[in-house]
């Protein structure tokens, strides 16, 4: 489907090779800004104007509109132009001169019309290469639409495939148009410049008036040339060389490839092609012509720096970036028969390209959030966490997060080798530890810091940063996590079966513990989640100051959902000897009032998908990993 840009006086659509984006949603203020942009030229343009495809294409954005990640993936041409996102808060500034697409036809008819006078002589001569050719690609299967057979004198395939265009000469301008031959020795792409080149799609107009002025031309025949530049308008413009990710690429048959050399773009007679080189992706091939003795060499891609193909790094990035296992693409692709490259080249290009590229962007993003801190008030409030790379105590790595609560961004993440620590659960501290060093060192305050309970982070943290000033929270989740277990073990024994009935209310009085308490004062938080004993037994008044008496109103009747526990029953003294361990009154006192670690949560669940416990990988192989999740 296409889709037009709905400002006025713009014409640019999804297929004219521009970005289009849709409209954000109503509920936000950002809706409203865009429909004000295009009201400026559209008055009668509303609110409910608006459907699920309209779009405004990327002319109306600056730079500064588009996430700066993608952007750089852009420019170093691992993503497309489509997959380039817009910020939550960009809204289009620019208005496009309506009149230029007028003064270039213009231009472009007053062209046609001095061409044109010297295309008559030759016209009966270029409908009969055009038949003769038609009637090669069909008996090679080659199947065109109406498009393409109008097009066939300006060129012999598509822009995609790169091949030297069928250049129509009138009698007036013969000059400088000699085929150029290619040294059979170096076969090197700079001798035949017309290969190397892509040319336009758009034909000249000289040669698109051959067929006006041929009065034997059917316009009922299957190949009809009767075109204009209108027919043209919604071409997609063709990107510079340099850009190669865009998403033109195709899968062509070796048969019908090979179909396209067998007419010689000199004399028009039939010639042979043959493969001379291939690598990967990369085909290189040689064509021949026995009666004029042109020859030309084609080759499907571009070179880049040490004689390496642009489609091969294009397709180590892409597996690498999207977090696919190297083996089970390449078996993918060879069960399709489909040219690739090999492992050793991949991880070639992993170590020589990727992972540079993936390193110094993670550094600059990183270095642009500590900037965008240093601008706020108040110290750092972080949410730190551990994963392992495989189940169990025998992990090889331990990976420390640290996220910013407050702008919800992943701050550091140093990764942790089990060699470099005494064991596995090491990694943990030592992780934790390399994390605020950097973060000193880049002169950052730390205010508070949330994890889970471990006892090693515990008691570093309170012997090196609490006297700094940082405050130590727990997650709720974690400790959730460890009653709730708790519980499932004591309700399995006799007598205390009416605990199972209780442990959701139980974890539940716990979150609401720590929320109802922002200022997040240990004693009212203790209090609060002691007086849960009493309340299973239905007693509601405490004795205790921080908290002597239930926050809810009397609960009679329907009110209650459960049966209270009878007091001095088994099932009581068994739950108050679960709740009020000491351990674990201690670390309610801690209990995070306002942040948790649900995000970093979130985050670990995210690497199962481009770093899965299964795999093995190499330190520099999983530290790329985890920081490509990062900017995603």
């Amino acid at each position: 489907m296409v889709n037009y840009c709905v400002c006025g006086g713009c014409t640019n659509t999804s297929q004219s090779g521009h970005r289009v984006h849709l409209f954000p949603s109503r509920k936000t203020k950002r809706f409203r800004a865009w429909i004000r942009f295009v009201q400026v030229k559209r008055a009668d343009f509303t609110a409910s104007s608006v459907t699920a495809n309209s779009v405004i294409c990327g002319a109306h954005f600056t730079t500064e509109c588009y996430e700066s990640g993608d952007l750089m993936e852009f420019n170093m041409g691992f993503r497309c132009k489509d997959r380039v996102r817009l910020t939550k808060d960009a809204v289009p500034t620019v208005y496009t001169d309506s009149t230029q697409r007028e003064q270039k036809a213009g231009a472009s008819g007053q062209a046609s019309d001095g061409a044109s006078a010297g295309g008559c002589a030759t016209g009966r001569q270029a409908l009969h290469w055009k038949r003769e050719l038609s009637r090669v690609f069909a008996e090679s299967a080659v199947e065109f639409g109406d498009s393409d057979l109008a097009s066939l004198d300006a060129r012999l395939v598509d822009n995609g495939s790169q091949c030297i265009r069928c250049l129509q000469r009138s009698a007036a301008v013969q000059v400088g148009l000699k085929p150029l031959m290619v040294n059979a020795e170096t076969q090197t792409e700079g001798t035949e410049q017309r290969a190397s080149t892509p040319q336009s799609t758009i034909p000249s107009e000289d040669e698109a008036d051959y067929m006006d002025h041929d009065e034997s031309w059917n316009s009922d025949e299957e190949m009809s040339s009767e075109s204009s530049e209108d027919d043209y308008e919604d071409e997609p413009s063709l990107e510079s060389p340099s850009d190669q990710n865009v998403p033109d690429k195709v899968i062509v048959g070796l048969t019908q490839l090979m179909a396209l050399f067998t007419i010689c773009c000199s004399c028009y007679r039939e010639s042979k092609g043959h493969i001379v080189y291939q690598k990967g992706t990369y085909l290189k091939i040689k064509q021949v012509c026995t009666q004029c003795d042109y020859q030309r060499v084609w080759q499907n891609q571009d070179i880049l720096h040490r004689n390496m193909p642009v489609f091969n790094l294009l397709l180590s990035g892409a597996i690498h970036f999207s977090g696919c296992m190297i083996s089970q693409t390449i078996r993918m692709l060879k069960l399709f028969g489909i040219q690739c490259i090999g492992i050793n080249t991949y991880f070639r290009h992993q170590r020589l390209y990727t992972i540079p590229t993936i390193i110094k962007a993670w550094q600059n993003q990183q270095m642009e959030i500590i900037t965008e801190l240093k601008t706020m008030d108040g110290g750092l409030i972080l949410s730190g966490d551990c994963r392992s790379d495989s189940p169990g105590h025998c992990a090889k790595y331990g990976s420390y997060t640290l996220i910013e609560d407050r702008i919800n961004k992943v701050l550091d993440l140093q990764l942790v080798q089990s060699s470099e620590v005494p064991s596995s659960n090491w990694c943990e501290i030592e992780g934790l530890k390399r994390s605020i060093h950097f973060l000193k060192s880049q002169d950052l305050q730390l205010s508070a810091i949330i994890t889970d309970r471990n006892r090693q982070v515990a008691k570093w943290v309170r012997q090196e940063l609490c006297p700094e000033g940082t405050s130590h929270f727990f997650d709720i989740w974690h400790i959730g996590k460890s009653v709730q277990k708790a519980l499932d073990t004591v309700s399995k024994e006799k007598g205390c079966e009416d605990l199972k009935l209780w442990r959701p209310a139980i974890v539940n009085h716990l979150y609401w513990t720590a929320a109802s308490t922002p200022n997040g004062d240990p004693n009212i938080m203790e209090a609060k989640w002691r007086s849960m004993v009493n309340h299973i037994q239905d007693i509601h008044e405490h004795g205790n100051p921080a908290f002597s008496h239930c926050a809810h109103p009397p609960l009679e009747g329907e009110a209650r959902e459960k049966e209270w526990l009878e007091p001095g029953s088994t099932a009581a003294i068994k739950l108050e000897a679960v709740t009020t361990r000491g351990a674990l009154v201690k670390d309610i006192r801690q209990l995070s009032p306002q942040h948790q670690t649900y995000s970093l949560e979130a985050f670990h669940s995210l690497i199962l998908r481009f770093a899965p416990k299964h795999t093995s990988y190499s330190y520099v192989g999983m530290y790329c990993r985890y920081i490509f999740i990062i900017m995603k």
